[in-house]
């Protein structure tokens, strides 16, 4: 199953390799849904989550227009998928959230910002979460890998 697995994965970063310029954010969008989309191993099968309380993950990283990285202690890891493309969002940047409580959820809004001389300067659009996906650390690594390229 492993190998069925990464067989994929390196399918899918010689696609993003051989795209020009202009395809990459797309393949590497297709390469990501590639990933989350491969059979697991039935004790690797888990349900998609609403929320996420905070104090769970330790890290957020944008992976491209559509997904967000949610790296907790361990090996967990979420994924998720925004509701819609969010115009603006790239990799490293600061996320800000609009949070009722201790917690994120499908539906809940955040917006990208950077930070000039002590203001935040708003990057995107306003974009709406989707539900948290758990992945598994090879899930991870082959993301990483993908975006990377």
């Amino acid at each position: 199953m492993r190998h069925l697995f990464l067989a994929s994965t390196l399918l899918a970063l010689v696609a993003c390799a051989a795209a020009p310029p202009a395809e990459n954010a797309e393949v590497r969008a297709e390469a990501i849904e590639d990933i989350l989309t491969q059979p697991l191993a039935d004790e690797e099968y888990a349900e998609a989550q609403r929320c996420l309380a905070t104090h769970a993950y330790r890290n957020v990283r944008v992976l491209d227009d559509q997904h967000v990285l949610f790296e907790g202690s361990g090996d967990r890891a979420w994924v998720n998928r925004l509701r819609n493309r969010c115009v603006g969002l790239r990799p490293n940047v600061t996320l800000r959230f609009r949070l009722r409580d201790n917690r994120v959820c499908n539906l809940d809004s955040f917006e990208a910002v950077d930070t000039f001389f002590g203001r935040w300067d708003r990057t995107s659009a306003s974009c709406t979460l989707g539900d948290f996906m758990p992945v598994t650390p090879e899930q991870v690594e082959a993301i990483r890998a993908a975006v990377a390229e």
